[in-house]
């Protein structure tokens, strides 16, 4: 039966991909230098999951009896989770050359006369179009909207609309590695937006978009009511020529949203709730400030509670051939949802080299702090760290521009819970699913991984290939799913830090200029750490593949 399930994963997906040509117009439309370079991440580190009603910066609590995240994208990240992880630093590059007035946020498309360009905004994902305006992306919401058939104009007052669909189909095999227990999971999920810019002045900006998010065949009667909200909706103030102020629902994704990401890659994504404000220094540094409210505070029967928030501090500067990234990121939550009173404080660094065809990126950060267990009213100090390295080269020469990337990265662990210090290192909200493996086994946190990528970009299409290794930073400590949940507990007892091995094939094909397909499939061979919960003797791969029809006007 397993065997004929994971034959089934591949042809539904080879047979879901093979047949579709791009047309003639994408190589102009999303070509390798534009679509495919302009890539930003869509894809967090307590037991905290968003449902698809519910998926939001806090995120809810819910989980799946195999200990999978519930929500509309199986194994969700957790604090409301997206890549083509070789792209990221092409979104620094197109940031680095010019003023942020001047040209607008990295990852946003000039205009194109000859698309007839309907958008404001718009990105490409490693899956296809999206739309961002936040963090990396900024662009304020003052300045009035590239020209386009969905753009008006009134004098001085400008307004703009957008629209986006995502359709996905996913299907899950053998979740909990055991191959005596049947747990083959189909589902169809979609989101569906519709975004309004008003810019008045080039001095006040509002972005209201809503959007609806559901699993298919999820209502109870086909008349049920649609699960629809609000997912941004905030002023913008040009303050001065150089300064940018945010106030309201907004989404935040930075560098390549290992710690604050907009998780594009899931249906309902992330938002936060609070100020923002940007300072352009300089033609090649800007400087950010931002205060969110996570959970409000609680007084009352179920307890007292201070609440969530999230603050940080964000320095980019840019140049031709590189740049670098300064951050400070205060995350406190007593908001009663963890298992401890969280207060720490992430202190990190990015650089990033490009120089002809060679890419090279390290991250490094450092949190400290305090942790307060409800259960026990006991203090532990938090002293935890993570890195991530990479180096990528692109033959640019050669047709299709193939490239090969590594990578290592790893995160600190706690293995002894007793000793009055806490090294597990909290990713905080990120697109997790970008950077350990579409399957979503794996996060930022007690991992020490390697990772090999082989890709091509064939008549603008991108097809490429990851090789994932993960090990436990430490073997006694608890292994983190993608949403930092528990996927398997702590074991004092575990003599192995193998976790397994993760290979995933993905492929996106751009269909017209603003409508792409994607799919990919993805297997993990779990290791010898597995072995304790699951069994030596019933130990078996797990699969996962989807269909994704993304498309954005």
């Amino acid at each position: 039966m397993r065997s004929r399930s994971i034959a089934w994963v591949c042809a539904w997906f080879v047979s879901a991909t093979a047949w579709a040509q791009p047309p003639s117009e994408v190589a102009e439309g999303a070509s390798d230098t534009e679509a495919d370079t302009e890539v930003a991440v869509e894809v967090g580190s307590t037991d905290e999951h968003p449902t698809a009603e519910e998926a939001t910066a806090g995120g809810s609590d819910g989980a799946d009896v195999l200990g999978r995240p519930s929500g509309p994208d199986g194994l969700d990240e957790r604090r409301g989770e997206d890549d083509d992880l070789d792209d990221f630093n092409d979104i620094d590059r197109t940031a680095s050359s010019a003023p942020a007035e001047a040209e607008g946020p990295a990852n946003v498309e000039a205009p194109d006369p000859a698309l007839g360009t309907t958008t404001f905004d718009r990105w490409e994902s490693p899956w296809g179009p999206g739309r961002s305006a936040a963090g990396e992306r900024f662009r304020s919401a003052a300045t009035p909207p590239p020209p386009g058939s969905l753009h008006w104009t009134w004098g001085r007052v400008h307004v703009a609309i957008g629209a986006q669909y995502f359709a996905r189909a996913e299907l899950r095999d053998n979740a909990s590695f055991n191959r005596n227990v049947e747990d083959l999971d189909f589902r169809v999920d979609h989101r569906a937006r519709l975004s309004l810019r008003v810019s008045a002045y080039d001095r006040v900006g509002v972005v209201l978009e809503f959007q609806d998010v559901r699993f298919w065949g999820s209502e109870a009667t086909v008349g049920g009511l649609p699960s629809t909200r609000l997912h941004q909706g905030y002023v913008d103030l040009k303050v001065a020529s150089w300064l940018d102020l945010r106030v309201g629902r907004q989404e935040l994704g930075y560098g390549e949203d290992r710690l604050l990401g907009v998780l594009d890659w899931a249906q309902a994504a992330r938002a936060f709730n609070g100020l923002f404000a940007r300072v352009t220094a300089a033609n090649w540094l800007t400087i950010d400030a931002f205060g969110m409210l996570l959970h409000p505070k609680i007084m009352g029967p179920e307890g007292d509670y201070s609440g969530a928030y999230l603050s940080g501090l964000y320095g980019r500067a840019r140049a031709d051939f590189g740049g670098v990234d300064l951050y400070l990121l205060g995350h406190f939550d007593d908001s009663g949802r963890r298992e401890a009173n969280d207060r720490r404080a992430t202190l990190g660094a990015r650089v990033f080299l490009d120089v002809a065809g060679l890419n090279l990126m390290g991250e490094g950060a450092y949190q400290v702090g305090r942790r307060t267990l409800y259960s026990l009213a006991r203090d532990e100090s938090v002293s935890a760290g993570a890195f991530a390295a990479r180096a990528r080269y692109t033959f640019r020469a050669l047709w299709g521009s193939p490239y090969v990337a590594v990578e290592g990265l790893g995160a600190t662990g706690d293995g002894d819970p007793t000793d009055g210090v806490h090294r597990t290192f909290d990713q905080l909200f990120p697109t997790a699913h970008v950077h350990l493996g579409y399957i979503d086994y794996v996060a930022w946190q007690n991992v020490v991984a390697a990772r090999g990528t082989l890709g091509w970009r064939p008549f603008g299409a991108h097809v490429w290939v990851d090789v994932h290794r993960f090990h436990l930073w430490d073997r006694r400590g608890v292994w983190f799913d993608a949403s930092g949940a528990r996927f398997l507990g702590a074991n004092p007892a575990n003599e192995h830090s193998d976790m397994g091995t993760e290979v995933d094939v993905s492929v996106t094909i751009p269909l017209f200029a603003h409508v792409s397909i994607a799919g990919a499939l993805a297997i993990f061979v779990p290791g010898r750490a597995a072995a304790p919960t699951f069994g030596p003797a019933t130990l078996t791969p797990s699969t996962w593949a989807f269909i994704y029809l993304r498309s954005q006007i």
